[in-house]
C-alpha cells in the first residue's frame, strides 16, 4: 500500500504547463509530466517542505540537550550538531549556523561540524573565516573529504584558480568512481583550462557496477545522450518526491553551469532557478545555486552600469 502511494506521488508531483500553446488535447492533460520550454521538458517535483520526522527528532534532541546532568560536552557537541543538520534541512540558516558554532566551542576537535560551519560562512562570503574552518576540518580529519569542494569553490570565487584547482583535483582523486566529483572538477576546472576540463570529462567512464544516476548528466555534457532522453527517465528507480526533488535538485544545477560555459546563460539562469524550485535545502547544490545566481546577478548589473557609463561619455 505504502509503496503504491509513493508511486502515485511520484506521477502527481509532475506538473505540465505548456507554453506558446493556443489549444490542448484530453491526451495533453493527461500528459501531465512536464514543464514544457520550447522542444524540451523539464520535470518538477512538489517543492521539500519540513518533514514530521524532523520535527519529533527536533523535540528529543530539544530535550537531550535540556539534560544537563546526563550529558557531557561531546555529547552535547553532537547533539547540537545534528540538530544543526535539522535546522539545515528545515531552511533555519541562522539556527543551524549557531549550532554548529556552539558544537565547536563545546568541541574544537569536531571536524564535521567545522566543515558545516564553514559552508556557511562561505554563502556569507566570509572567506577567510570559511577558508580557516575548511583548513580546521582537514587537519582534523580525513573522513571530511568535502572541506576540499567547498574550498575549492570558495577560492575559485575570490579568482584564487590555482589554489581551487589544487584543491579539486584533491577531492575528485580520492574517488574518481564518483560522477559528482567528475561534475564539480569539470566545474572548478573549467575556470582555469575549459579545454582541458573538457577533455577530462568526456575521458570520465562510470564503472560497471556504478548506475549513479548523476552519470547521465555527464553522458548529456558529453553528447552521448540528449536533455530531453535524461530527463524523460530522470524517475526511473524512484518511488517518492523526496528522491525526485534531490536528483532535479542536482540535475539543474549541473546542467545550469554546463550551458553558462556554452554562452547560454539564460538557460543556465532558467535551470538555476528550477534547481532551487526543488526547495532541496540541505543539498549543496541547492546553496551553491542561491550563491551563483547573486553572482551572476552582480555581473549584469556591472555589465548595464558600464553600458550605461558609456553612454553618457
Amino acid at each position: 500500500m505504502q509503496s503504491s502511494f509513493n508511486k502515485l506521488i511520484v506521477v502527481l508531483s509532475f506538473i505540465v504547463l505548456t507554453a506558446c500553446s493556443s489549444h490542448s488535447s484530453q491526451n495533453d492533460q493527461d500528459n501531465s509530466s512536464a514543464m514544457r520550454s520550447g522542444s524540451l521538458f523539464f520535470p518538477l517535483p512538489v517543492p521539500l517542505k519540513a518533514s514530521y520526522q524532523d520535527e519529533v527528532n527536533l523535540l528529543r534532541i530539544n530535550q537531550l540537550i535540556a539534560d544537563k546532568s546526563n550529558v557531557d560536552n561531546k555529547q552535547r557537541a553532537i547533539l547540537l550538531y545534528e540538530r544543526g543538520l535539522i535546522y539545515d534541512r528545515m531552511g533555519l540558516s541562522a539556527h543551524s549556523r549557531f549550532d554548529f558554532s556552539q558544537a565547536i566551542q563545546l568541541d574544537p576537535t569536531f571536524a564535521e561540524a567545522y566543515n558545516s560551519l564553514g559552508l556557511y560562512l562561505l554563502m556569507g562570503e566570509a572567506y577567510d573565516e570559511a577558508f580557516e574552518a575548511f583548513d580546521s576540518a582537514i587537519e582534523l580529519s580525513d573522513d571530511v573529504q568535502f572541506s576540499y569542494l567547498h574550498r575549492a569553490v570558495g577560492l575559485s570565487l575570490v579568482g584564487r584558480y590555482d589554489a581551487a584547482k589544487e584543491d579539486i583535483e584533491r577531492f575528485y582523486a580520492l574517488d574518481k568512481t564518483d560522477p559528482y566529483r567528475v561534475l564539480w572538477r569539470y566545474l572548478i576546472d573549467y575556470k582555469v583550462d575549459p579545454q582541458l576540463a573538457t577533455e577530462q570529462l568526456k575521458s570520465a567512464q562510470a564503472p560497471a557496477d556504478n548506475s549513479n544516476f548523476a552519470w547521465g548528466i555527464v553522458d548529456v555534457m558529453n553528447g552521448k545522450i540528449s536533455e530531453q532522453a535524461f530527463f524523460e527517465n530522470i524517475s526511473n528507480g524512484i518511488t517518492t518526491n523526496e528522491e525526485l526533488a534531490q536528483r532535479l535538485c542536482e540535475a539543474y544545477y549541473y546542467l545550469a553551469h554546463w550551458h553558462i560555459n556554452h554562452n547560454n546563460i539564460n538557460q543556465g539562469i532558467y535551470y538555476l532557478k528550477l534547481s532551487l524550485a526543488a526547495n532541496v535545502q540541505d543539498f549543496i547544490e541547492y546553496k551553491y545555486a542561491l550563491l551563483d545566481l547573486k553572482a551572476i546577478q552582480t555581473q549584469l548589473q556591472h555589465a548595464e552600469l558600464k553600458k550605461a557609463e558609456a553612454k553618457i561619455n
